[in-house]
C-alpha cells in the first residue's frame, strides 16, 4: 500500500474522481472489490480532453507525533492553495485512468467500502492494509464532470511502526477545464 501524498499523486487522483464520475449512475454503492471499481471505471465516460487548472489546498494536518518543524511547515502550505495547469490530452482521455486504477490495490490490499458516482457526485471509502504500512483509509467526496471537479480527499493512516504514526491529511481539489491545449501539446 503506497500513499502519496505529492501533487502528482493529488492530480491523479483529481483526475481519477473527475474521470469515475462523468456520465455514471451506479445503484451499487459496495462494499466492492478493486476488480470491481476497476470494472466500473473502464466503461466509464472520460473527461474532455483540454486545458485544465487545478487548485489544491491542505484542509487538515493531523499528525501527533510530526517534529515542531514539520507541524510549521505544513500549517504554512495550509495557508496558501496550490494552483497547477495541465493539458489533458485526447490520448490520455482515450486511456482514461486505466492505469492508476490498475497501481491502486494491485497487492489485493485495497476494497472500497463505498463506491457511489451517480447523479455527478462522488462519495467513496477505500480501506487498504498492509503489514509492514498498516492500515489506511481514503474517504473522496465531490462533484464532478466533463468540465472539472471539486473533490475533497481525506486520508487517515494508523501505522505503529512508523516515526508519525497515526496521520489525518486533508485536501480540497478543484480542477476546471478552462480552453483548449496548446497544438504543440495536444498531440
Amino acid at each position: 500500500m503506497a500513499m502519496r501524498t505529492g501533487t502528482a499523486a493529488l492530480a491523479i487522483v483529481a483526475l481519477a474522481s473527475m474521470a469515475a464520475l462523468a456520465g455514471c449512475n451506479q445503484a451499487d454503492k459496495g462494499p466492492k472489490t478493486m476488480e470491481e471499481a476497476r470494472k466500473e471505471a473502464a466503461e466509464l465516460d472520460r473527461p474532455e480532453p483540454g486545458q485544465y487548472t487545478q487548485t489544491m489546498k491542505i484542509t487538515k494536518f493531523e499528525v501527533p507525533s510530526a517534529p515542531p518543524e514539520v507541524a510549521k511547515q505544513m500549517k504554512a502550505a495550509m495557508s496558501e492553495a496550490q494552483t497547477t495547469s495541465f493539458c489533458l490530452t485526447k490520448e490520455m482521455s482515450d486511456k482514461g485512468f486505466q492505469e492508476m486504477f490498475n497501481q491502486l490495490g494491485k497487492n489485493g490490499e485495497c476494497k472500497y467500502q463505498r463506491f457511489d458516482v451517480s447523479g455527478g457526485k462522488l462519495d467513496a471509502l477505500l480501506e487498504c492494509e498492509s503489514k509492514t504500512e498498516g492500515k489506511g483509509t481514503i474517504t473522496l467526496a465531490g462533484t464532478v464532470g466533463e468540465q472539472g471537479s471539486d473533490v475533497t480527499v481525506e486520508i487517515d493512516t494508523v501505522n505503529p511502526a512508523s516515526p508519525m504514526g497515526n496521520s489525518t491529511i486533508g485536501m480540497q481539489m478543484v480542477s476546471k477545464r478552462t480552453g483548449d491545449c496548446a497544438a504543440a501539446a495536444a498531440k
